[in-house]
C-alpha cells in the first residue's frame, strides 16, 4: 500500500495500481469470441489487523496509542460487531455491510432450527462509498503467468446451481493447470469451511474420478458438514508429469452445504 495516503484526509486513490493479471479463456470454443482472456486480480497477500494496525503507527496516524493499543481496540470493534450481527443487525462499517443468513430449508412453518439441516452463515456486500472509491481505482493489466492454476466453473449436477455443493453428489470443477499432482503431503482437493477450518476436507489425487489439466470429477464428500465452502486446489502440476518444487494454490467460490 502507499503509506503516504494515509496522512491525507482524502486519499488519493486515483494514484494507486491494482495489479491484474489477464488468463487465457480456454473454456470458449468459439475462435471469434471477443472473451478470449478473463481477468483475476494479483494478491499481494493477506494483510491482517496487525498489519493495518503497523500501517497507522508508521504512518503518525496513533495520537501516541501504541500498536498493541490499537490491536486492543480493533478487537473491541470486532467483538461490538459480531454482537450486534448475533442481535439481528446489519452491520455498516464504511466498506461491507454485513447481516447474518440462515441456510437450510424447512419442512413447515412449524419446524424449529436443527444443527443438523441448518446454519448460520453471513452475507455481506460493498457499501456506496466503497463502490465510489473503486470506481476511482485504474488497474495495471498484465499477462499472466500460464502455469498458475485457475478455477473457472464449478458444476453441481444434483443441485445444478453454481453456489451449492451436494453431499454424495457429482462435482465438476474447470480450470487452467488444475490437475492435482505432486509429492508434497499438502497436494489436493479441499473443501475448505470459510467459518471453521477444522471442518475442511481434503481429497487426494487417487480419490478424483477425472483429474486433468482443464477439469476434476469428484464426488462431493459425505462427511462435509453443513455451513459455507470454497473450494481450494494445492498441486505441483506444470504440464505433462512435470511437477514444480514449490506447490501453487488457487482458492475459488462461495457455496453453500445444507
Amino acid at each position: 500500500m502507499n503509506i503516504n495516503t494515509l496522512s491525507k484526509i482524502e486519499a488519493d486513490y486515483k494514484s494507486g495500481h491494482l495489479p491484474v493479471a489477464l488468463y487465457s479463456n480456454n473454456m470458449v470454443k468459439d475462435k471469434n469470441s471477443k472473451s478470449k482472456f478473463y481477468a483475476m486480480t494479483i494478491t499481494r497477500g493477506v494483510c491482517t489487523d496487525e498489519d493495518i494496525a503497523n500501517d497507522i503507527v508508521v504512518a503518525g496516524l496513533n495520537a501516541g496509542f501504541s500498536k498493541e493499543q490499537i490491536l486492543s481496540i480493533m478487537m473491541l470493534i470486532r467483538n461490538a460487531k459480531l454482537s450486534r450481527l448475533a442481535e439481528g443487525f446489519v452491520v455498516d462499517d464504511g466498506i461491507n455491510k454485513y447481516r447474518l443468513k440462515l441456510n437450510g430449508s424447512f419442512e413447515s412453518d412449524t419446524e424449529d432450527f436443527s444443527p443438523e439441516k441448518h446454519s448460520i452463515g453471513i452475507s455481506s456486500h460493498p457499501t456506496a462509498a466503497a463502490m465510489k472509491v473503486f470506481e476511482e481505482i485504474k488497474p495495471v493489466i498484465r499477462i499472466g503467468n500460464s502455469k498458475k492454476p485457475v478455477i473457472t466453473g464449478v458444476y453441481d449436477a444434483k443441485s445444478k446451481a453454481d453456489s451449492v455443493l451436494t453431499r454424495g453428489g457429482y462435482l465438476e470443477i474447470k480450470g487452467t493447470n488444475i490437475r492435482i499432482l505432486g509429492d508434497c503431503e499438502e497436494i489436493g482437493l479441499y473443501f475448505v469451511n470459510t467459518e471453521d477450518s477444522s471442518k475442511t476436507v481434503k481429497l487426494s489425487a487417487s480419490e478424483l474420478g477425472r483429474n486433468t489439466s482443464t477439469a476434476i470429477a469428484c464426488v462431493v464428500p459425505t462427511d462435509l458438514e453443513s455451513g459455507e465452502y470454497s473450494i481450494k486446489i494445492v498441486t505441483q502440476f506444470m504440464g505433462g508429469k512435470v511437477c514444480r518444487k514449490v506447490p501453487l494454490e488457487f482458492t475459488y467460490g462461495n457455496f453453500i452445504v445444507s
